[in-house]
C-alpha cells in the first residue's frame, strides 16, 4: 500500500514537470518574432568576427562607412523608422561612431539623429552586408558594426535594435 502511494506521488510530480515544461515550450514558440533570424545562433551572437567576418564593408553613401572611424549601419523598415530615430536621439554610443540608417523597404526616409539615411527597396545593401533572411521572409532588420579600417566586424538581425542601442554600444566598444 505504501509503495502505491509513493508511485502516485512520483506520477503527479512527473505529470506536473511535463506540464510545466510544455508550457515553457509554448511560451518560447509564442515569443518568436517573424523578424528574427531563422537560425537563432546567428541572431545577436555577442562577439566580433563570427563566421567569415571580417569582410570589406560596401559603401552605403559617399563617406559611409567613415574612414578611420567606426560606423554603425542600421537596417530598419519604414514603419519602424520613427521609433529608431527617437532612440538614436537619446543614445550615446561609445567612441562616437558614424551612423547610417538603411530603410530596407522604401526609397528613402528621414532621421535627423542618424548621420545618413538611404533607401534600399531592392534590399541590395542588406544583401551586400550579409544580413540573413528573417523567419517571416520580409526585409531584414538589424545592424552591422564596421571598424575604422572599413571592415564589417559584426552583423546581426535584431528586431528590437531601437530598444537595445546599449548592446550596439557594447559591440562598438569591443572593436580593437
Amino acid at each position: 500500500m505504501r509503495g502505491l502511494r509513493l508511485d502516485r506521488r512520483l506520477a503527479v510530480i512527473w505529470l506536473l514537470a511535463a506540464v510545466g515544461l510544455g508550457l515553457l515550450l509554448v511560451a518560447a514558440r509564442l515569443a518568436r518574432d517573424p523578424l528574427d533570424d531563422r537560425d537563432p545562433a546567428w541572431q545577436r551572437p555577442g562577439f566580433l568576427d563570427a563566421g567569415e567576418l571580417p569582410v570589406p564593408a560596401p559603401q552605403v553613401a559617399p563617406g559611409v562607412p567613415a574612414d578611420g572611424r567606426p560606423t554603425v549601419v542600421i537596417f530598419e523598415r519604414a514603419d519602424r523608422l520613427a521609433q529608431l530615430c527617437r532612440a538614436l536621439k537619446g543614445a550615446a554610443l561609445p567612441g562616437r561612431p558614424a551612423t547610417a540608417v538603411v530603410v530596407v523597404d522604401a526609397t528613402t526616409g528621414r532621421c535627423d539623429a542618424a548621420g545618413t539615411v538611404v533607401g534600399d527597396p531592392e534590399r541590395a545593401l542588406a544583401r551586400s552586408y550579409g544580413l540573413r533572411p528573417t523567419r517571416g521572409g520580409g526585409p531584414p532588420v538589424g545592424y552591422a558594426v564596421v571598424d575604422g579600417g572599413g571592415a564589417i566586424r559584426y552583423r546581426t538581425l535584431d528586431p528590437a535594435v531601437a530598444d537595445q542601442l546599449a548592446e550596439v554600444g557594447t559591440m562598438v566598444a569591443a572593436l580593437p
